[in-house]
């Protein structure tokens, strides 16, 4: 497998370089990633230094709730893991040390997530320095993709931190009316923005990602164990459309007679140069015992059906005596050196000129030879290659020509199997609940009945009639290019900035009718999980589909859930938000008491990302989404 496998190779469609890759896809977004999280860090710490200062002792304890929330939710969804405990029971000294590092990790958090993207960053330095294909290369893509607990932190720091962190700053600022401490609008401006963009960038990155972890894509805070079977597994149930297409069901099967046939040939007497530069030396030193021997030219294409029943008999419309005419001459006028053969009869070139009975014997050979095909085996091909006597009448005689009758109702026999076989599995994966029994073909006398097949048709007959049959396909998404990142990027954080401000505003004006459109909002994407998930799905993760609706009330994303209809999805969500967006912001602008611009300043730049959002989502979708990723499922 290639070590860049899932990376995007093409940006705009031009493809690109190996270390273009690297940049473009591991090493700037991490440099991005790690600024945003120490801005947003540092920025939340000093708010909650600000308002212990100011007095507001609830801002500050929330916000520092809100900065511990997500490690301590990554900590106990580790430690209730089974899988990452060592797997010896009872406390050792592994069980001991596991428990002490994620305990660690707890504590020092924002050290743990800063060693994460100081070693991805290295490693991806140290790709650029080795060639492709090289083992350094391979070794340092593999330590940037290992998987880590850090990256399922930065997962729920976008939803437990920064959103939450945004919407509280934003109520905090336009509570006030007034800014009082000009450093603490400061900080709180800053930590906005950042929670902005950490948002938009965990969106972006996991905006497809059931889509892209069907054709290959892993949890990144999977173990490594897991990781590496979920690989394996792929590659072992899975063949892409490449190597499918390189042996295709349809095209002419190759004979497989023929190879051992030739390198029997060439194993007894050599290659064509070889037999040439013997035929020399023995014409160059004559010796009395060797005896007069024909030698034919005989090549691959001579076992060729195709091209034997294409090529004409030169010598089909000559009379015996035309024959004789042609082949009776002076000795001397046999060429006996190396001269250049002349074509004869099917596809062989004589060196010697033959006597009538000998020309006999070769035609019946070749004729027989023809269909040495229908029942030699690998044992019975020094019989057809034996130097001595090479044009000698084969000792076993042909096999008795089939029925034309039995072949022919065999054959039909054959498609109506596979016909049915193909109706009865394509009514068992698309109709749901079948009476049972229904395709039971087992006859109490004769026991089940076995369906032929393409593969058992060919074995048992070679007359039989080969079809292409379907095979399972699993459709997924490749991976965005990092143009359709940034377009995508772009659009997210005008969408959040657009109901962010929408949601904090009217909180200010009607906090009841705030609470009643989440509720609603809440409960509504509760029914649409559960509805999309009836069939294809487990419904015990009743709780992560709690939190998974919690996510949808500021954005969507394909993740832990399959969408059946993408695009109702996608446009359902986008115009319900925008429609309470819209209407929460008609409420407050003309029910609302307020007197700063500050108001009229926030209903502008409201409107105003809604449209550039809606438009970055059309063009990406139009333009700049990733292309259908096919793997076929290899048949056991």
């Amino acid at each position: 497998m290639d070590a860049l496998d899932g990376v995007p190779r093409s940006v705009l469609g031009y493809p690109v370089k190996t270390r273009t890759q690297i940049v473009a896809t591991f090493l700037v977004p991490v440099i991005f990633e790690l600024m945003l999280y120490i801005v947003l860090t540092t920025a939340d710490i000093l708010i909650t230094v600000e308002h212990f200062r100011n007095g507001a002792q609830t801002w500050a304890w929330f916000t520092l709730t809100l900065i511990w929330l997500p490690a301590v939710v990554c900590f106990c969804s580790i430690v209730s893991t089974p899988e990452r405990w060592p797997e010896r029971i009872g406390f050792d000294e592994r069980t001991g040390r596991f428990l002490f590092n994620q305990v660690a990790i707890l504590v020092f958090f924002p050290l743990a997530a800063l060693y994460r993207f100081s070693r991805r960053i290295f490693w991806s330095v140290e790709a650029l320095f080795h060639d492709k294909g090289s083992y350094g290369r391979a070794q340092a893509v593999a330590k940037i993709t290992e998987t880590s607990p850090c990256e399922l932190y930065h997962f729920l720091q976008a939803f437990l931190q920064a959103a939450p962190q945004m919407m509280l700053q934003l109520y905090i600022l336009l509570r006030d009316g007034t800014f009082r401490n000009y450093d603490t609008v400061t900080v709180q401006v800053i930590s906005v923005v950042c929670s902005f963009l950490t948002m938009a960038t965990i969106i972006t990155g996991y905006q497809r990602f059931e889509s892209q972890k069907i054709v290959g894509r892993c949890y990144p805070w999977s173990t490594p164990e897991q990781a590496t079977q979920r690989r394996k597994q792929l590659l072992r149930s899975t063949s892409t459309a490449v190597s499918a297409l390189a042996t295709p069901s349809i095209a002419p099967e190759a004979d497989p007679i023929v190879p051992n046939i030739m390198r029997n040939f060439y194993s007894r007497y050599g290659s064509e140069g070889e037999r040439e530069s013997t035929a020399n030396e023995r014409v160059a030193v004559p010796t009395a015992e060797q005896s007069p021997r024909k030698t034919l030219n005989v090549g691959a294409f001579n076992f060729d059906r195709q091209q034997s029943k294409a090529h004409q008999d030169p010598y089909v419309n000559f009379t015996d005596d035309d024959k004789l005419q042609e082949f009776s001459g002076p000795p001397d006028t046999v060429d006996r050196g190396g001269s250049k053969a002349r074509p004869s009869g099917r596809s062989v070139s004589f060196k010697l000129r033959d006597t009538v009975e000998e020309l006999e014997a070769m035609d019946h050979y070749l004729r027989s030879a023809e269909d040495v095909r229908g029942y030699a085996t690998d044992d019975s091909d020094d019989e057809y290659l034996k130097p001595d006597g090479f044009d000698a009448v084969p000792k076993r005689s042909a096999p008795p020509t089939p029925e034309a009758a039995a072949g022919m109702f065999h054959r039909v026999s054959v498609f109506r199997h596979m016909l049915l076989f193909n109706a009865e599995a394509f009514i068992k994966e698309k109709v749901p609940r079948l009476p049972e029994g229904m395709f039971d073909h087992a006859n109490p006398r004769e026991g089940s009945r076995k369906v032929p097949t393409q593969g058992s048709g060919d074995q048992t007959d070679g007359d039989a009639i080969s079809l292409p049959s379907r095979r399972q396909t699993i459709v997924g998404l490749e991976q965005d290019d990092v143009v359709g990142k940034a377009v995508l990027f772009l659009g997210w954080v005008m969408f959040l900035l657009m109901r962010m401000l929408a949601l904090s505003t009217f909180y200010v004006f009607f906090p009841l009718y705030f609470w009643m459109l989440v509720a609603n909002h809440y409960l509504l994407m509760i029914a649409c999980i559960v509805y999309e998930v009836r069939l294809h799905e487990k419904l015990e993760r009743y709780f992560f589909y709690l939190f998974l609706a919690y996510m949808y009330v500021f954005s969507l994303l394909e993740f832990k859930i399959r969408f059946v209809h993408v695009r109702w999805w996608y446009v359902g969500y986008i115009a319900l938000v925008l429609a309470e967006n819209v209407a929460s912001l008609v409420l407050w602008y003309n029910l609302g008491a307020f007197e700063s611009w500050w108001f009229y300043f926030l209903h502008h730049t409201i409107v105003a990302s809604g449209s550039l959002s809606v438009l970055c989502f059309l063009f990406y979708y139009a333009f700049l989404r990733p292309k259908d990723k096919v793997l076929f499922v290899n048949e056991d």
